[in-house]
C-alpha cells in the first residue's frame, strides 16, 4: 500500500510498528494480576527486540511511542508512563546491541551457542532494565508500594523474558527470508499443528477427565516440539512454541493444566518459567540439528571430491591403520578399500623403506605435516611405483591429533621423462663433441688420402696392396665419421629419441626422415 500523500514512507512505518506494539501491550496488560502495569504476558518485548534486530535501532521512536499510549491509557501519570515507556525501549536497545555484538545479529539462531548467548544476553540481562525502570517509575510516582515491588518486578521481568523467547524468535526468523515450502511440506505442517492442538487439548484443556488433568502432564508437550525441531529445524520449532504457549496461557486462565495454582498470577508465572524452559531447549535442538545438516552436506561434497580425485587419498590411524582409501587408491596401488581397511599402510611399503613409517608417524603426532616426499611404494601386483606423497595430520573436536590424511600421486612418468631428459642433454653434449672431433679427423684424413692415392700410382707389387690396405682403412674411418654426422643431425635438430633408437636408425646409413630435414 503507497503512503498517503505527503507522509514519508519510513514514518509511516514508525506509526505502524508504534500501532502494533500498542495492541500487544494493551492485550498483555489484560492479563496484568499483581498489578496494572505488571504482566506475567508481555509480548512487546519479543516485538521491541525482533524490530530493532531486523530493522536497526532507528525504530526507538515507535517503541517509545506504542509503550507510552499503552501505560498513559492504563495507570499512573504522565511522568511514570513515560518512565515505563522509557525502560521499555532502553530493554529494546540494549538487547539489540547485546545481540549484535555477542550473538550474532538476526542470525542468533543459526548456531545453538549462539541461541543460548541469545537467551542469556536479551532474555535474561536486558529485561531486568525494563523492570527495574518500571518498577521504580510506579514506587516512586506513589502507583505501587515498595513492600510490593519485589513480587511486581519478579511479574515484570518474568513476562519480558517469556516475550523475549518466546515471540521475538519467531518475528525474526520468520521476517529474515520468506520460507520455501513445498506441497509435502504444506501437509506436514498441518499434521503438525494437529498434533500440537491436541497435544494443548490434553494437556491444558478439558479433553481429560477431571482427575487427570490434575496430572504433571506437561511433558507430553515434549515430542511435537521435538518433532517440528527435526522437521522443520528453528523456524518450525519457534512458530510450534510459539502456538503451544497460546493455548498453555489460554488453558491455565480458565483453570485447566499442571500450571495452575490458588492465583492466576503465580499460575502465568509457572508456565512462563515452562515456557522458557521449553525455549532454551528446543530452540538450541533445532540449531543443532540444522548445523548436523549442514555438516553432512558439506561432508557428502567432500567425500564426493575425495572419490573422484585422480590422486590416492588414504586416511590412517595414528598406529598406522588405513581407516579410508579412495578410488584412486584403488586406481594406484590395485588394492580395493575392502581389501586393505583395517589393514597396516605397511601393506603398500617396500621392505627396504620400512624404516620411512615410524618417521612419518612421529612427525604426525607432533602436528607437523609432510609436503611432497618422493619415494617408492608397492603396488598389489609387486610392482613399485614413483610417488610423492602429502600427509598432514586430522584433528578431533578437542583440537588433538587422530589420524592422517595423506595425498599420494604417481611421478612415474615424470621420472621417466626427467630421465629423457638428461639423456637428450647427454646426446647434445656427446653430438656437439663428436662434431667437432669429426671435423678435426677429417682435414688431415684427406690429406693421408691424397697422399696415399699419389704413391698407389707410383709404386707397384706388394707395396701397391698395402696401399690399397690404407686406402681401405681410411675410407672407413670416413664411414663412421658419416655415421657420427647423421647421428649429430638427429640429435640437434630433433633430440627427442633415445640413444639406441638413433643407433638403430644410423645402422644402415642416414634414413629418409633426415633426408628430409637435411
Amino acid at each position: 500500500m503507497a503512503a498517503p500523500r505527503g507522509v514519508p514512507r519510513g514514518l509511516l512505518g514508525l506509526l505502524a510498528l508504534a500501532a502494533v506494539y500498542f495492541a500487544a501491550a494493551k492485550l498483555g496488560l489484560m492479563l496484568a494480576f499483581v498489578h496494572a502495569s505488571a504482566t506475567a504476558v508481555w509480548p512487546p518485548t519479543g516485538i521491541a527486540l525482533a524490530s530493532m534486530l531486523l530493522l536497526g535501532p532507528r525504530v526507538w521512536p515507535a517503541i517509545l511511542l506504542g509503550a507510552f499510549l499503552a501505560n498513559v491509557t492504563t495507570a499512573g501519570n504522565l511522568w511514570t508512563s513515560l518512565g515505563i515507556a522509557t525502560g521499555n525501549t532502553l530493554e529494546g536497545v540494549l538487547g539489540a546491541w547485546l545481540v549484535t555484538r555477542f550473538a550474532n545479529g538476526s542470525d542468533a539462531f543459526e548456531r545453538a551457542r549462539d541461541i543460548l548467548s541469545f537467551g542469556a544476553l536479551a532474555g535474561f540481562l536486558a529485561t531486568t532494565v525494563s523492570a527495574t525502570v518500571g518498577v521504580t517509575s510506579l514506587a516512586l510516582g506513589s502507583y505501587a508500594s515498595w513492600n510490593d515491588s519485589g513480587a511486581i518486578w519478579l511479574t515484570w521481568w518474568l513476562g519480558d523474558v517469556a516475550g523475549a523467547l518466546v515471540v521475538a524468535p519467531v518475528l525474526i526468523l520468520w521476517g529474515r527470508r520468506a520460507p520455501d515450502l513445498e506441497r509435502r511440506d504444506l501437509f506436514g505442517l498441518a499434521l503438525l499443528l494437529a498434533a500440537l492442538a491436541l497435544t494443548g487439548a490434553v494437556v491444558f484443556g478439558d479433553l481429560l477427565a477431571p482427575w487427570v488433568r490434575s496430572e504433571p502432564l506437561d511433558f507430553l508437550c515434549i515430542p511435537a516440539l521435538m518433532w517440528a525441531a527435526f522437521r522443520y529445524r528453528q523456524r518450525g520449532a519457534a512458530t510450534s512454541l510459539a502456538v503451544l504457549a497460546g493455548i498453555a496461557v489460554w488453558g491455565t486462565l480458565h483453570g485447566a493444566g499442571p500450571f495452575v495454582r490458588e492465583t492466576q498470577n503465580e499460575s502465568l508465572l509457572l508456565l512462563q518459567t515452562f515456557l522458557v524452559t521449553l525455549a532454551l531447549t528446543i530452540l538450541p535442538l533445532a540449531a543443532v540439528v540444522r548445523e548436523r545438516a549442514r555438516a553432512e552436506e558439506g561432508l557428502a561434497r567432500l567425500a564426493a571430491i575425495v572419490e573422484s580425485s585422480d590422486d590416492a587419498i588414504i586416511g590412517k590411524a595414528l598406529d598406522g591403520t588405513i581407516t579410508s582409501w579412495n578410488r584412486g587408491a584403488e586406481r594406484l596401488y590395485g588394492y580395493a578399500a575392502r581389501e586393505v581397511i583395517g589393514w597396516p599402510i605397511a601393506l603398500i611399503i617396500p621392505r627396504e623403506l620400512d624404516h620411512e613409517l615410524p618417521t612419518i608417524l612421529d612427525r604426525l603426532e607432533r602436528g607437523e605435516r609432510i609436503d611432497n616426499r618422493e619415494t617408492v611404494r608397492m603396488r598389489r601386483d609387486g610392482r613399485r611405483i614413483d610417488v610423492s606423497i602429502t600427509v598432514s595430520p586430522t584433528r578431533d573436536p578437542y583440537g588433538g591429533i587422530a589420524g592422517a590424511a595423506s595425498i599420494a600421486r604417481d611421478i612415474g612418468h615424470r621420472r621417466e621423462v626427467e630421465i629423457a631428459r638428461r639423456e637428450r642433454d647427454v646426446l647434445r653434449s656427446v653430438a656437439g663433441l663428436t662434431a667437432a672431433v669429426g671435423h678435426e679427423i677429417n682435414n688431415p684424413l684427406a690429406v693421408v688420402m691424397g697422399q696415399a692415392q699419389l704413391l698407389a700410382r707410383q709404386v707397384g707389387g706388394n707395396e701397391r696392396r698395402r696401399i690399397d690396405e690404407m686406402l681401405d682403412a681410411v675410407e672407413r674411418i670416413r664411414e663412421i665419421l658419416e655415421r657420427m654426422k647423421h647421428i649429430n643431425k638427429i640429435v640437434l635438430l630433433d633430440g627427442s629419441e633415445p640413444m639406441p633408437a638413433v643407433l638403430d636408425r644410423t645402422e644402415s646409413g642416414a634414413p629418409p626422415a633426415l633426408d628430409e630435414r637435411a
